[in-house]
């Protein structure tokens, strides 16, 4: 037990003089040169970190804007192309509509000029012209809003 307490007492000293030595004997030169380089270096790794963050940061804003960018003009000419092929597939359309209804009143026509001719009138046809029997035959077909179209 005696060991035992003399060894705490020996540990309790060693500590307290490595506590108490540099109050009791000053700083060592060295030792304060060494901690003012140490704080040196530490201060310009830590504003050098700082900066190269916020270089990143930097360089990430401009990469995204410049995503962003192009996104928008991929888009833009995304529509831009959508709206000319859908207004050209419109018109297209438009103009086989109005193909398809002439040839719709011609063949009207062409078939009146046959049954009146059929029916022994041979001249009907080209005494009233094929646009009576034309109209006529839209009227029956499609009613009155056709023949305002046409």
């Amino acid at each position: 037990m005696r060991f035992l307490i003399a060894f705490v007492a020996i540990l309790g000293y060693a500590s307290a003089s490595a506590i108490l030595a540099p109050l009791v004997y000053g700083a060592n030169p060295g030792d304060v040169q060494a901690a003012a380089i140490d704080a040196t270096v530490a201060a310009r790794d830590t504003v050098r970190a700082i900066g190269e963050g916020q270089a990143r940061a930097a360089e990430a804003v401009i990469q995204h804007n410049t995503e962003a960018v192009r996104q928008v003009a991929e888009t833009n000419r995304n529509l831009h192309e959508n709206a000319y092929w859908g207004s050209l597939a419109a018109s297209q359309n438009y103009v086989a509509a109005a193909q398809s209804q002439a040839a719709a009143l011609d063949g009207a026509a062409a078939a009146a000029r046959a049954s009146y001719a059929a029916a022994g009138y041979p001249y009907a046809g080209l005494a009233y012209g094929a646009v009576p029997y034309a109209g006529l035959a839209a009227y029956n077909a499609y009613g009155l809003p056709a023949l305002r179209a046409w």
